[in-house]
């Protein structure tokens, strides 16, 4: 596997779920955040109703799953650590 660029988990600014996708399209398309080969977002209603999309050009459901996986150990890590 390649190395893995951690990109911070951003919360000033994101609470407008349409800002935020669209702020990480802007910078997949300028090259700040590197092309993905696998990608997954999960998204919640207000209803409670969950929305698990996997996309790119590699991704499978092993793929997405390892992904989701590896996601939330960051998260874990960020919370539990915050000055690391």
């Amino acid at each position: 596997m390649t190395d893995l660029k951690v990109v911070p988990i951003k919360r000033d600014g994101y609470s407008d779920a349409i800002d935020a996708l669209k702020n990480i399209i802007a910078q997949l398309e300028s090259g700040e955040i590197e092309p993905c080969e696998t990608g997954c977002v999960v998204l919640m209603g207000k209803n409670g109703t969950l929305d698990t999309l996997g996309f790119g050009p590699k991704s499978d459901d092993l793929q997405v799953i390892g992904l989701l996986e590896m996601g939330k150990q960051v998260i874990l890590e960020a919370a539990m650590y915050p000055d690391v």
